[in-house]
């Protein structure tokens, strides 16, 4: 489903990144998940997002980094459902490795900035807000929704990150629906389990 990130608490870079991670929407109700089609769609997302500001254009090859680097960062949100940040990513990290990032200082403040420009250094600004949410430690509170029909990018506000869905009043409680009827189905097959007085469908009770 497509919901918005909680709270206004949510830190920009974590918003950033949800809204990255969120250009392949796994929406049940939608034809295509993929929200970056094309090299143009790429310049135009990155452009409204104040990334892109030189007057250059993606290319198809600028198009499959993005959506390697889209998918590590997913992968990541996904494992967080864990609280595991020791466990490896490789290909997060190939991709890392073809967007460089290096030290810049204002006055004796470091902090990190592309070494590239143009549509890379778009692309690192990524990264750097990937490093920056590691640094205000909100990049461990973003997650994917467990809802498989989902998969919604979202920024965990509870107290102890165990959020588990984008939204728990839709997700949340689809999830628990099904799991009630898996439990009554099972129950209804085994001896002694409830009996059916009437046809489904026909105001059925059990007994």
């Amino acid at each position: 489903m497509t919901a918005t990130n909680a709270g206004g608490g949510t830190p920009p870079v974590a918003e950033l990144l949800c809204a990255f991670a969120n250009t392949y929407d796994v929406d049940a109700g939608e034809d295509d998940p993929e929200k970056l089609p094309d090299a143009p769609a790429l310049t135009a997302w990155l452009r409204a997002r104040e990334l892109l500001q030189e007057p250059v254009s993606a290319s198809e090859a600028d198009l499959a980094l993005a959506r390697d680097l889209r998918t590590g960062i997913r992968q990541a949100m996904n494992q967080h459902h864990d609280g595991d940040l020791a466990a490896p990513l490789p290909n997060l990290d190939r991709v890392a490795a073809r967007l460089p990032l290096r030290v810049a200082f204002e006055g004796t403040i470091p902090h990190l900035v592309p070494a590239a420009t143009g549509v890379g250094g778009a692309l690192a600004r990524i990264l750097v807000a990937v490093a920056t949410a590691q640094a205000d430690g909100s990049w461990i509170r973003l997650k994917l929704c467990a809802a498989q029909d989902c998969l919604w990018a979202f920024y965990d506000t509870s107290k102890n990150r165990s959020r588990q869905w984008c939204s728990m009043g839709i997700c949340g409680n689809r999830r628990k629906t099904r799991a009630y009827r898996a439990r009554q189905r099972s129950a209804s097959r085994r001896p002694g389990g409830p009996v059916r007085t009437t046809r489904p469908g026909s105001g059925s009770r059990e007994e």
